[in-house]
């Protein structure tokens, strides 16, 4: 998976420009040249055989309090082990309730290597559990970027400390941010060998209609995911041009507790789904999803698997079978996993305009539900997407359009703001927009 492409804007101290100041600068930082605190907190750093993480950075001390609107806190800190940044925990007083604010993980290039948004309701004890991980090398320097957007108070807990390792709005501030990054090292030692009769356990066989299938085949063996934040990835090669429809991943065991989250990307670094995972996405033992992308014959899309929470699972795995690379934890598998591709063929002329689709919603404006109905609509697979007005995405489904009609209902009762709402649908390449309104 291509993680670190340039999502951010590359910092260069040479060349004058007004976003370098929402882009950590570490070559200033080297210059002012107080050290990383994070690094200097060698008592920090110590691995817990009882923790999740191989090894851990944070300042607890706090004697000051940053508010800001509009602005951006950068918080550099020192990887202590190659491998996953597992779990980023950031103490504050509070945000501004409904307002979406941006946490970016940032390498010493200036990219963006991974990303979250989150809201008041993500805080809990004046703490919030930010959904990023990404993979680092020991001794290099990253960075924490939090922005506040225009209209959106945050304020940050720190600890009065001298410069060089904060920032804000790409001025260095005396302190160091009240944080935990937690590590894991890559290794093996999460890989269960655990051969078997070869057996006809495996996802469907037979392609649908129209559509061609990437799969391993037989497994022999499982690998398990046995902690918060353990990744696994695999890459292969699209079959042919058109629309990937599904995704099946094989499992030997889980727990009653699974989540996680499922992430497919093409070669270009594009995300075709982000999605996700509990309970519900299992069927008959096997990690099922709809997918609605469009990709080319012969490129390379990866998808990763990454382990939430009070949870572990174990995904089967075949040693014969060679579609592309494995990877736990970012580090190279001899491996698949078992798993089963479908890409329906594109097929001129084959569907009608999603344009002269007749959308309707209702109720409108809506409160606890909200339901869409198409109509005169092209066959097959579309996408339907509840999308707040900042482009955040918070509720996708794939809905089967048949004999021209479809529909969907979304449960909307977590939804607390109220306003304006953007209701999309996607089919292949074409693209249709509903403004729609909660009470």
């Amino acid at each position: 998976m291509k993680r670190g492409r340039n999502r951010g804007q590359i910092f260069n101290p040479l060349i004058p420009s007004t976003m370098n100041k929402f882009i950590y600068p570490l070559a200033a930082a080297a210059a002012l040249c107080t050290g990383n605190l994070f690094a200097q907190e060698a008592a920090l750093i110590t691995p817990n055989a009882d923790s999740a993480f191989d090894c851990v950075q944070e300042n607890t001390r706090q004697n000051r309090t940053l508010d800001f609107e509009g602005n951006v806190m950068t918080q550099e800190f020192t990887a202590c082990t190659s491998g996953t940044l597992s779990a980023v925990e950031v103490s504050l007083k509070g945000v501004t309730e409904d307002v979406w604010y941006l946490a970016e993980i940032v390498n010493n290039h200036g990219e963006v290597i991974d990303d979250t948004r989150f809201t008041h309701r993500n805080i809990v004890n004046e703490t919030v559990q930010l959904n990023l991980m990404a993979d680092v090398e020991q001794g290099h320097t990253y960075a924490l970027q939090l922005t506040a957007p225009a209209g959106g108070h945050m304020s940050l807990r720190y600890q009065l400390t001298g410069m060089g390792s904060m920032w804000f709005d790409g001025e260095p501030v005396r302190g160091t941010l009240t944080a935990k990054f937690g590590f894991n090292t890559d290794n093996t030692q999460y890989v269960e060998s655990e051969y078997a009769n070869r057996n006809s356990d495996t996802p469907e066989t037979r392609a649908l209609e129209n559509e061609c299938k990437t799969s391993t085949g037989l497994s022999d063996g499982k690998v398990k995911l046995t902690a918060p934040g353990h990744t696994i990835s695999q890459s292969y090669t699209a079959c042919a041009n058109g629309t990937m429809t599904s995704l099946a991943l094989n499992l030997a065991h889980y727990t009653s507790e699974f989540e996680g989250r499922i992430r497919v990307e093409n070669e270009e670094g594009d995300v075709l789904i982000n999605n996700k995972l509990d309970r519900t996405n299992i069927v008959k033992d096997a990690i099922t999803l709809p997918v609605n992308a469009e990709v080319t014959a012969g490129e390379t899309l990866t998808f990763s698997v990454k382990l939430g929470s009070d949870s572990q699972f174990a995904i089967k795995r075949n040693t014969q079978a060679n579609v592309g690379e494995c990877k736990l934890n970012g580090v190279d598998m001899d491996f698949n996993l078992d798993f089963t591709s479908y890409i329906k063929e594109s097929h001129v002329g084959e569907n009608a305009d999603l344009d002269e689709a007749a959308i309707t919603t209702f109720p409108n404006p809506f409160n606890d539900r909200i339901n869409v109905r198409m109509e005169n609509a092209p066959k097959g697979p579309a996408t339907v997407q509840l999308l707040d007005f900042s482009g955040n995405i918070i509720r996708t489904e794939t809905v089967i359009v048949k004999d021209a009609e479809g529909n969907i209902s979304f449960d909307t009762r977590d939804i607390d703001g109220a306003g304006y709402y953007a209701l999309r649908i996607i089919q292949g390449d074409q693209i249709k927009n509903v403004t729609v309104l909660k009470r």
